[in-house]
């Protein structure tokens, strides 16, 4: 029986190193890639509410659309939707603004305030996602995170 060779006891302590190497990089790595994961998946979630509210106010009937107090209601409600969107996915976030409006031919304005039925309706919603995520000794060394922007449209045909 042949004795173990010396240079493959050698190449197994390499790799160990190595592999401890490249961990502590990945390591590094891991938050940065769970923060953007979380960025895009809260993204997801506003813009699928602002699509939900942008066809719910599109499927509106002519008189409601035109009536000014009926709108108001059908308006909350439609911020409700994106607003119960965001705080299903991620609680921790509070929506900047949600603009409502009806696009005409020749303009936007806000919905009700036309008799005639808009050619689409646009939803608009602005989040600011706070970078919360990483550790508190990370945090030290990168004060300089400032919260990541979120911004999600949605326009629709009106089709009554």
């Amino acid at each position: 029986m042949k004795p173990p060779c010396r240079a493959s006891i050698r190449q197994d302590g390499l790799a160990a190193i190595e592999l401890a190497l490249i961990m502590l990089f990945f390591m590094a790595l891991l938050p940065v890639v769970l923060l953007f994961g979380r960025a895009f998946f809260a993204y997801t979630a506003l813009q699928k509410g602002a699509h939900d509210a942008a066809r719910y106010l599109a499927t509106l009937p002519l008189p409601q659309m035109a009536n000014g107090d009926a709108i108001v209601q059908h308006s909350a409600f439609a911020r409700q939707l994106v607003l119960d969107a965001m705080a299903e996915t991620a609680p921790q976030l509070q929506a900047l603004s949600v603009s409502l409006d009806c696009i005409y031919a020749d303009d936007f304005y806000n919905c009700g305030n036309y008799p005639t039925a808009p050619l689409q309706v646009r939803i608009k919603v602005s989040v600011d996602m706070p970078v919360d995520i990483l550790p508190q000794l990370t945090r030290a060394w990168l004060p300089q995170m400032a919260p990541i922007p979120l911004r999600a449209n949605a326009t629709l045909r009106y089709v009554n």
